[in-house]
C-alpha cells in the first residue's frame, strides 16, 4: 500500500512515544495523541482493504459493542454530558487502535521497540530522581508519601508510572534483546517500580510473574530483590521498619512580625522571616539541589491559587539541619484588587512546594486595593490552618473504601451509568462531600466501567475479554497485568496507559486471515 512507509514509521513512533507524553499540547492535543493521528490516517487503506475481515473478528466485533454502549451511555448521562462525550470518544480511540493494529503483523518488532522505550524511561526516571530531569516537561507538580517523593519519571502520576513499568517487566523478559541489556533494563524496572511506592503494581507483578512459569518467576523476583536490596539503605522511608520510625527528612518552621498586609495591586514589597530546618538534610542554597524560598497568592473568594510568576528569594547560605537563618523575601502583590491568602514557602526542584511533604507554609492574609496604604499587623489565620481538616473537604488522600462505596451507592443511583468518565465529577456527592479532588478515579477498573455504563457496560467488557484467544505470551500477561492491578487502579482514561492497553490486547492471537502489511 502507498502509506505502509509512513504506515510502519507511524506505529513505531507511537509505541516508542507512550512513555514520553510531554504535558504541553499544539491545538489542544499532546505529542502522542498527535502520532495517534499520523498513525490513523496513514493506516486507514488499511482498514479499508480488511474491512470485511475485521467486521467478522469476535474480538473486534465484542469491542465494537462495548464502545457502542459507552456511547449510548454517553448519551444518557444524567448530567456533565460533554464530559461523558469525551470519555465514550476516548474509548473509540481505543478501538481505532485495536482494529488497525489486528492488521500489522510485525509484533515482534513493536514488542523490541517497546522494551527499548521502557529502559530508556527507567533510566530517564532514576536520573529525574536524583536531580537530573526535566519534570516541568511532564507534570505541574510532584507526589509524596509521607515525607518521601513518589517517583514519577516522565508520567504525570505515579501510579501511571508504576501502570507503565509493571506491564513492561514481563514485556522484557520475553523480548529479544540481548541478555545483558535485558537485565539492566529488567533491574531498572524493578528500580522505579519499587520507587513508586504503589504497592499494587508490585503484588500483580509478582503474581503474574508466578503464573508466567516457575524459572520465569525465580529469575525476576531475584532481580526485583536486588533492586530493594540497593534501594534499602538509600531511602530512609524503607529502612523504618526495620530501625523505628525517624525524624522527618524534610521539615521547616517559619517565624514572621506579621501576617496582615493592606497593600496596592501590582507593587514590589518584603518581608523578614526567620526560618528553622527541623528536618535531617542540608538546604542547599546554590548548585544543582538548591533550596529556594518563593511564594503563592490564593484568591480567598474563588479558593483558587493565581497562574502568576513569582519572585524566587535564594538563601543566603547553607542551612544544616537544627539551624537557622533571617532571609528577606521579596514578593509581588496582584495585579487584580481583592481578598488574598499570601502563602510563602520554601521548596526544591522546579517549585515542589515543602508543603507537599506535610510543612506548614507562612501565611499573609492581605486585602490589595487601589486606595490602599500599606499597613501591616497581626490577624487570626486559625480558619487557614485548620481548613484540611475539614472533613466535607475530601482530597485525593481519600481510602480506596470510600472510593468504593461511592461507586456502589452510584451503581444504585444508575443502574445503567452516569456517563464514561463521569464517576470522578459525582462521586463526592454520595460520600457527603461539598467538595472533592476531581481527578481521583474509583480505584478499580471494574467500578469505574460499571458506574459510567452500568452492569451492559461491564458485562460488554467482559464479553470483550473472554474474546480474547488467551496465550502465555508477552502480549497476554501484559494484559493479565493491568486487568489484575485494575481490582485496585483505573488508567484507561490515561492516555500512554490506555494506548499500551489496547495495543497489547490487539496482538494478542490476531486473526491469521487479515491482510497485514
Amino acid at each position: 500500500m502507498a502509506a505502509e512507509p509512513i504506515l510502519r514509521i507511524a506505529v513505531m513512533l507511537l509505541v516508542a512515544q507512550i512513555p514520553f507524553e510531554v504535558r504541553y499540547t499544539w491545538l489542544g492535543l499532546t505529542n502522542l495523541q498527535w502520532t495517534f493521528l499520523l498513525v490513523a490516517v496513514s493506516g486507514a487503506p488499511l482498514l479499508a482493504k480488511n474491512w470485511k475481515q475485521l467486521a467478522s473478528d469476535r474480538l473486534v466485533q465484542a469491542t465494537a459493542l462495548f464502545i457502542s454502549i459507552q456511547w449510548m451511555a454517553a448519551a444518557a448521562a444524567p448530567e456533565f454530558h460533554t464530559n461523558a462525550i469525551k470519555g465514550a470518544a476516548r474509548f473509540t480511540v481505543g478501538f481505532a487502535i485495536l482494529a488497525l493494529f489486528r492488521c500489522l503483523t510485525h509484533r515482534g518488532r513493536l514488542y523490541r521497540i517497546w522494551a527499548i522505550a521502557a529502559g530508556i524511561a527507567a533510566a530517564y526516571a532514576l536520573a529525574e530522581y536524583g536531580g537530573f530531569g526535566v519534570p516541568w516537561f511532564f507534570r505541574n507538580e510532584e507526589f509524596y508519601l509521607g515525607q518521601v517523593r513518589r517517583l514519577s519519571g516522565s508520567f504525570e502520576y505515579p501510579n501511571t508510572a508504576a501502570a507503565y513499568y509493571a506491564v513492561s517487566l514481563p514485556l522484557v523478559y520475553w523480548s529479544s534483546l540481548r541478555s545483558l541489556l535485558k537485565w539492566a533494563v529488567i533491574f531498572m524496572l524493578w528500580t522505579v517500580l519499587i520507587l513508586t511506592f504503589s504497592k499494587g503494581a508490585l503484588v500483580v507483578v509478582l503474581l503474574v510473574l508466578l503464573a508466567g512459569g516457575w524459572q520465569a518467576a525465580l529469575k525476576m523476583l531475584g532481580t526485583g530483590v536486588a533492586a530493594y536490596g540497593v534501594l534499602l539503605p538509600l531511602n530512609p522511608y524503607m529502612f523504618e521498619p526495620i530501625q523505628g520510625p525517624a525524624q522527618n527528612l524534610i521539615g521547616a518552621e517559619y517565624k514572621i512580625p506579621w501576617n496582615k498586609l493592606h497593600q496596592q495591586p501590582g507593587v514590589d514589597d518584603q518581608i523578614h522571616i526567620e526560618i528553622r530546618n527541623t528536618g535531617r538534610s542540608t538546604w542547599r542554597g546554590s548548585g544543582l539541589w538548591r533550596v529556594g524560598i518563593a511564594y503563592r497568592w490564593l484568591n480567598t473568594e474563588t479558593e483558587k491559587f493565581l497562574d502568576a510568576p513569582a519572585l524566587v528569594t535564594t538563601l543566603p547560605h547553607n542551612i544544616p539541619a537544627g539551624h537557622s537563618a533571617d532571609v528577606l523575601v521579596r514578593f509581588r502583590t496582584p495585579s487584580v484588587p481583592g481578598k488574598y491568602l499570601l502563602a510563602i514557602e520554601l521548596f526544591s526542584r522546579d517549585l515542589d512546594w515543602f508543603s507537599r511533604t506535610g510543612v506548614v507554609p507562612a501565611m499573609i492574609l492581605a486585602d490589595i486595593g487601589p486606595s490602599e496604604a500599606r499597613e501591616v499587623g497581626m490577624a487570626d489565620l486559625s480558619r487557614w490552618y485548620q481548613r484540611g481538616e475539614d472533613e466535607r473537604a475530601i482530597t485525593a488522600s481519600v481510602d480506596r473504601e470510600s472510593l468504593w462505596r461511592a461507586a456502589i451507592e452510584m451503581f444504585k443511583a444508575h443502574p445503567f451509568g452516569v456517563g464514561p468518565d463521569n464517576y470522578r465529577l459525582q462521586y463526592g456527592k454520595y460520600l457527603g462531600a461539598l467538595r472533592w479532588d476531581t481527578r481521583v478515579y474509583s480505584n478499580n477498573l471494574y467500578l469505574e466501567i460499571l458506574t459510567g455504563s452500568g452492569i451492559v457496560g461491564l458485562a460488554a467488557f467482559v464479553l470483550m475479554l473472554v474474546s480474547v484467544r488467551w496465550r502465555l505470551e508477552a502480549g497476554s500477561l501484559i494484559l493479565v497485568v493491568f486487568l489484575v492491578h485494575g481490582l485496585v487502579d483505573v488508567f484507561l482514561m490515561t492516555t500512554p496507559i490506555y494506548f499500551a492497553f489496547w495495543i497489547s490486547l490487539a496482538n494478542v492471537s490476531p486473526d491469521a486471515k487479515l491482510q497485514a502489511s
